[in-house]
Formats: C-alpha cells, sequence, structure tokens
C-alpha cells in the first residue's frame, strides 16, 4: 500500500493531473465572458508550473489570486492578440467566399503564416505574464523570442490544440471527455516547454530572480488555508501520519490484505477532527478517486453509446422539408415493427432544423456542405430525404450511393429517379481530390461520364404517410454504409416505403 502515500510517484501524478483537470475547469468557466481569457489563461499557467515543478500550493485560492493580480495587463494584452484574431477572421473568410483556388498564392501563405505566428503568440505570451512582471511591449518582444527559440515543439503543441477543436466539433457528443484529456495533456507539456526555457534563462539571472520572488505576494502557506488542495499541504499530511503510526501500537495482521487495510486505515482515523479526516481523505484518495470516478464514467459512456449505435437500424435527415409526428413513427417504430426487428433496436429521423440548407448564400452554403460530408462519414445519417431543391444542390456520387446498386431498376421507371450527371469542373475537381465514391467503389473512372441514379422519388402515397406538403416533389437517397448490413437495411427500407425493391 504504498502507492497510497502522500509523497509516492503515482499519488503526485494523480494529485497533478487532477489539479489540471480541475484549473482547466476553472479556466473554461473563467474565461466565458470572453474578455477575461488573457486574466485566466495567465492563472492557468501560474498554478500549473507551479504544479508540474512539484512545489507545494494551492489550486483555487492561487488561481484567483492570479487571476487578479494580472488582470489588468492579461487583458490588455487578449484584447490586442483579439483584434489581431478578428482581422484573420475576416481574411478567412473572405479567402472561403473567394474560393481557394481563385486566392492569389502569396495571400493564402501569408495568412495561413500570420494565423500561425498569431496562435504560437498568444500561447507564448500569457504564461510569460504569469512568471515575470514586464512592460506590455518587452512581454510582447520576450513572447516572440520564446517562439523563435522553441518553435518546433510550439508548433507540435498547436497541431495538438488543433487537432483537439476538431475532434470536439468532429464528435460531439464526447466533447466533455476529448477536452479533459487534451486539455490537461496539453497544459502538461506545455508547462515543460515553458519551465525548461524558464529555467535556462533564470539560471542566467540569478539576481533579478530573487529581486522578482521577493516581490511576489503570493504566500503558499497562507494560500493553502482554507483551501483543501488536491496536491497541497503534504508537509501537514506527512506530519499527521507519523502521529496516527505510533510506535507502541501493534500491526494489525488478521484477515486478508483488504480487510487489513480497512482495518489499519478506520484505526488511523479514530480520534481524528473533521477537518483532519478531510485533509488525509484529499491527500490519499481524492486524486484516485476522482479519475477512477471519470474513467468508469467516460467506459460507461462509450459502452451506452456503442450499444446505441449497434442497436440503431437507420438514421435518417431531413432537408428543406418537415414530417409529421405520424410520418416521424410510419419512418420509425412503423418500420421496424414491420421488418420484424427487435424490440430494443432504434431507428431515428432528425428535425429539419437540426439539418437545414435552405440558406443560398455562397458562404454558409460552402459551410452547410462541409457539415453535410462531416455527417455522413461520421454514420449520422444513414439516408436523407430531401425536397427537389436540395437534391439539385447535393445529391453528387460524393455523398450518396447509385441507386442501381441497391435496388432493381426494372421495378422502377426512369422518371422515378434523379440523375446526377457531372460538369467539366466537377470532374476535375474529382480528379484531384478523394471522395467517398473512391473509398467506397474504387473510382472506377470510366463511369464518370454516365447519369447517375442517386435518389429515389417519393410517391404521393408515400409524402402523404409521411405527413409532407404536398405542394413539393421529394427524393429519398442512400449514404454509403460502413456496416455488415447497412444495404440489407437500407433494401428493407424501401420495400417498406415502396412496397418494392
Amino acid at each position: 500500500m504504498n502507492i497510497l502515500k502522500p509523497d509516492s510517484p503515482v499519488m503526485d501524478f494523480l494529485g497533478t493531473v487532477a489539479d489540471l483537470i480541475i484549473l482547466n475547469l476553472l479556466f473554461i468557466i473563467c474565461s466565458l465572458p470572453i474578455v477575461t481569457f488573457g486574466a485566466a489563461y495567465s492563472a492557468k499557467y501560474y498554478v500549473a508550473m507551479k504544479k508540474v515543478r512539484g512545489e507545494d500550493s494551492g489550486t483555487i485560492v492561487p488561481f484567483f489570486k492570479a487571476f487578479k493580480r494580472n488582470f489588468k495587463q492579461s487583458t490588455v494584452v487578449w484584447l490586442i492578440m483579439l483584434i489581431a484574431f478578428a482581422l484573420i477572421g475576416l481574411d478567412w473568410q473572405w479567402i472561403i467566399y473567394n474560393g481557394w483556388s481563385n486566392t492569389p498564392v502569396l495571400y493564402k501563405v501569408g495568412i495561413i503564416a500570420f494565423s500561425i505566428f498569431a496562435l504560437l503568440m498568444t500561447i507564448s505570451i500569457f504564461p510569460t505574464i504569469a512568471r515575470y512582471e514586464m512592460k506590455t511591449t518587452e512581454l510582447f518582444k520576450a513572447a516572440l523570442i520564446f517562439v523563435i527559440i522553441r518553435f518546433i515543439p510550439l508548433i507540435l503543441i498547436a497541431a495538438l490544440m488543433v487537432g483537439s477543436v476538431v475532434a470536439c466539433l468532429w464528435y460531439a457528443q464526447w466533447f466533455p471527455l476529448i477536452y479533459v484529456f487534451c486539455s490537461t495533456t496539453i497544459t502538461y507539456f506545455l508547462c515543460v516547454v515553458f519551465i525548461k526555457q524558464f529555467d535556462k534563462l533564470e539560471k542566467n539571472q540569478a539576481e533579478k530572480l530573487k529581486a522578482l520572488q521577493e516581490s511576489v505576494e503570493y504566500d503558499p502557506e497562507t494560500d493553502a488555508a482554507g483551501n483543501i488542495s488536491l496536491a497541497a499541504a503534504k508537509k501537514d499530511v506527512r506530519e499527521l501520519e507519523k502521529e496516527l503510526m505510533k510506535p507502541d501500537e501493534k500491526e494489525v495482521v488478521s484477515g486478508n490484505r483488504v480487510t487489513r487495510f480497512f482495518k489499519t486505515e478506520k484505526k488511523k482515523l479514530k480520534g481524528l477532527t473533521a477537518k483532519q479526516k478531510a485533509l488525509y481523505f484529499a491527500q490519499y484518495y481524492l486524486p484516485g478517486t476522482i479519475l477512477v470516478v471519470l474513467l468508469i464514467a467516460a467506459v460507461g459512456w462509450y459502452s451506452y453509446d456503442v450499444y446505441k449505435d449497434k442497436m440503431r437500424v437507420l438514421g435518417g435527415g431531413l432537408i428543406n422539408c418537415y414530417l409529421s409526428d405520424e410520418g416521424k413513427d410510419y419512418a420509425t417504430s412503423g418500420f421496424l415493427s414491420w421488418g420484424g426487428y427487435s424490440k430494443n433496436r432504434t431507428a431515428a429521423v432528425l428535425d429539419a432544423e437540426d439539418l437545414n440548407f435552405s440558406n443560398n448564400a455562397e458562404y454558409e452554403s460552402k459551410y452547410l456542405e462541409v457539415a453535410l460530408r462531416a455527417s455522413l462519414l461520421t454514420g449520422t445519417y444513414d439516408y436523407l430525404i430531401m425536397r427537389e431543391d436540395a437534391v439539385y444542390n447535393y445529391s453528387t456520387p460524393d455523398y450518396f450511393q447509385d441507386m442501381s446498386q441497391l435496388v432493381n431498376m426494372e421495378n422502377f421507371s426512369d422518371e422515378d429517379f434523379y440523375y446526377y450527371v457531372a460538369t467539366e469542373e466537377e470532374k476535375a475537381k474529382n480528379s484531384k481530390g478523394i471522395s467517398l465514391r473512391d473509398i467506397f467503389n474504387g473510382g472506377d473512372e470510366e463511369d464518370e461520364d454516365r447519369p447517375v441514379p442517386l435518389a429515389l422519388k417519393l410517391t404521393d402515397e408515400i409524402e402523404e404517410k409521411l405527413g409532407l406538403d404536398e405542394q413539393y416533389d421529394y427524393y429519398i437517397a442512400f449514404a454509403y454504409s460502413t456496416s455488415s448490413n447497412g444495404n440489407d437495411d437500407y433494401l428493407k427500407f424501401i420495400e417498406y416505403l415502396f412496397g418494392k425493391c
């Protein structure tokens, strides 16, 4: 049971990880007003660097003290960086609106370089504020030097940051778990990079460091008062442990290892005050308990998510149309009952407001196209019911299966399908990249010129059962399936709707 000692490597690690998790949660809460981002960021790294160094300090109280102390300067710096990011955002919006291929190469390279530079400066300048007291102009110079000296590790960490944001957006249902893991990892590695460089600098400026330390108002012993930190007051706990393990007391030897452990712990806690018990528990068991609970919750959450996904037969989406409540029942529970699926199987159709592609603005249209591609790639939608105008805009072989590969074409007439014919521009575009069609079908170049039936037109009877607006025509298209029995389910659904397949 030595691993449970407060100063053991295991407990040190668990305590540091738990404190970094708490710090990132405090950072998110204090950054919500946006304008306070800089102060929260510098306060986070003020405490985090102490944790990684192994210095005994609190977590919550020192965070807010650092937040208050550096608020003015951090806010000024953050507003400057915010203006820079706003300009970068406008440039990227212009590039997206104008089209990537229509933007001059020099302009694109400049914006990419400026974006990376601004991100690295933001990463570097606030931990510098947390560590040193200097004028704002000197801070920017110091951050610039830091970026140049530590460019490689900083660019790798920046890539991890961008990757974590993409992962959070891509797998939104796993956002809390991804954020906790990525933010803790990023914070730790950034602290390692900063500490290494700061130590190198401070080794050559020992006298200046001493003067700076004397000017800092923070007192670890005072700050820890009333704040039970997960990594604080280890000295007090060791003193308490010495008192608990009195030499004249006999060691518990009866029972197995588990029962002996609980008997020993019960004996230690006997006669302690509530505050002493809380301190003892916080140092010995709270970090491990937090991580175990998080691990169990993550495993349970993941298992439930996998179970739901496995139990789902079909997931549908709507573009520019709405189903009535009776129509949703017909497309979900009605289909499951007709298909003879077991009671624990599920099906779903999302409301139109969850997937609305009705906006015609070019910029938003491109954004929504990316969202549609992501939804299909991640398996959110197995099929889409689309109003006729949406079919013309979004039905391409990049997204949907060739209906001739699914149904018996002899059972339907040519008027029942929407046929896609690639333009010369689309052919040139597709030849430069990899589409879903390439992944699932091998990208047969010989078939590029032929009309491809991508969507099947719904009959008036089906539209009535689904509760669709009768003044429009509607089509159904099916995404590429990654499931072993995906196409079988598709065929069942087509037969359920049309009475044939």
